[in-house]
């Protein structure tokens, strides 16, 4: 009851000074609020390039994306723990025409954009697994407050960028949304798998960032977040059977979810803790074959046809507590195994079907042709 309450005289206070800000003239520029940051950057690129737009990003404390080729005095570090720089982001808010989102931002909910504004949700997943928004089962025992909150913050996006039709189906249940809300485009960030050129300069990188790796097949292991605890004291993985199986032929890379902590990790010769360290697109480009849960990451992988395994050890208790938008085990592009042991048995007798990752590829990356970020900017900013 105490954070709810809060929260609302946060956003209380938030919405009538938006308003207040609403009465200034609305300028020619672009704001976006970054909470992840990689479609943010691709866009604010092709937004520089294509078109007189000002730019302005707004960065969230979580945010780890460095945008290096935007001015210093174009950033914000937007948090109510700074109130000059959160008033500032605040007004750009109000008096912008277009507005770019890439997550679910609390502030949303008093932002009351005016009928000349266009706000985009670029969000952070090119696809989804697990089910979010309006269907998220955690969200059940909310208060009635916090649901109207939501549904407040969906309804700001005027537009919500996709690569599939899949995709689109699934945000227009999630954000009660319809289909003339759906931007199908592409994801700006799918660009990088497109373009071979891209993905060999990084894997280039991250071959002389990771000298552990030469010589070696690579996995990756990316899960999921968990609802349940933000740290881990192991992983579900037997690395040590892993290592005794595989580690003459590959090394494994762990990349967990940004807000979880593993305690106590120690790389090996075998396994190398990534997390925090490689965007992901960058990870993904060296890697051999992946082993992932409920992640969104598979989406964008399938770009590349290379195996994928999924190493779902708790699939009835997920589907339970958080449930999975589609029937699991048929659709994901890959052998479904529950064990450490089922894992390496997996690998070692190459059980991957090639023809299931093209066909996931062309269902969930239908628009995603290498040239998402310049049709998207084509669409927005039609009169320029």
């Amino acid at each position: 009851m105490i954070r709810e309450a809060a929260l609302t005289l946060y956003l209380t206070v938030a919405r009538i000074i938006f308003h207040l800000f609403r009465i200034a003239p609305l300028q020619h520029k672009t704001v976006m609020l970054a909470s992840f940051g990689d479609n943010i950057q691709a866009v604010a690129s092709e937004v520089s390039a294509q078109t007189d737009s000002r730019i302005l990003i707004l960065k969230e404390p979580g945010c780890r994306h460095q945008f290096d080729d935007i001015s210093d005095q174009n950033i914000i570090r937007f948090s109510p723990a700074q109130p000059g720089n959160w008033l500032r982001g605040l007004y750009h808010l109000a008096t912008a025409e277009i507005v770019f989102v890439d997550n679910y931002h609390l502030l949303l909910a008093s932002c009351d954009f005016r009928q000349e504004a266009l706000c985009i949700q670029l969000w952070h997943a090119n696809g989804a697994v697990k089910m979010f928004g309006l269907y998220d089962k955690t969200a059940r025992d909310r208060p009635r407050s916090a649901v109207r909150r939501f549904k407040q913050v969906y309804s700001r996006f005027h537009k919500v960028v996709v690569s599939s039709d899949e995709m689109a189906d699934i945000f227009k249940r999630a954000f009660n949304l319809s289909d003339a809300n759906m931007l199908k485009t592409g994801v700006p960030r799918t660009d990088f798998y497109r373009f071979e050129q891209c993905v060999t300069r990084a894997q280039g990188n991250m071959k002389e960032a990771l000298p552990q790796i030469h010589g070696k097949k690579v996995l990756l292991y990316a899960p999921t977040f968990r609802d349940d605890g933000f740290t881990l004291d192991k992983l579900p993985l037997d690395v040590k059977r892993m290592e005794a199986a595989l580690g003459s032929e590959y090394h494994l890379l762990i990349q967990l979810h940004r807000t979880v902590e593993l305690k106590d990790v120690q790389d090996t010769n075998f396994v190398t803790h990534a997390s925090g360290e490689y965007d992901i697109a960058s990870l993904l480009s060296i890697t051999d074959i992946l082993i992932t849960d409920y992640s969104s990451i598979p989406f964008e992988f399938s770009m590349l046809k290379r195996p994928m395994i999924f190493f779902a050890y708790d699939l009835e208790q997920y589907e339970r507590t958080r449930g999975i938008w589609f029937d699991y085990k048929k659709t994901m592009p890959g052998p479904v195994v529950e064990t450490t042991d089922a894992l390496i048995e997996t690998i070692q007798q190459n059980r991957f079907d090639e023809a299931e990752v093209t066909v996931f590829d062309a269902t969930w990356n239908k628009y995603a042709d290498g040239q998402a970020t310049s049709r998207l900017v084509k669409a927005i900013y039609k009169a320029d």
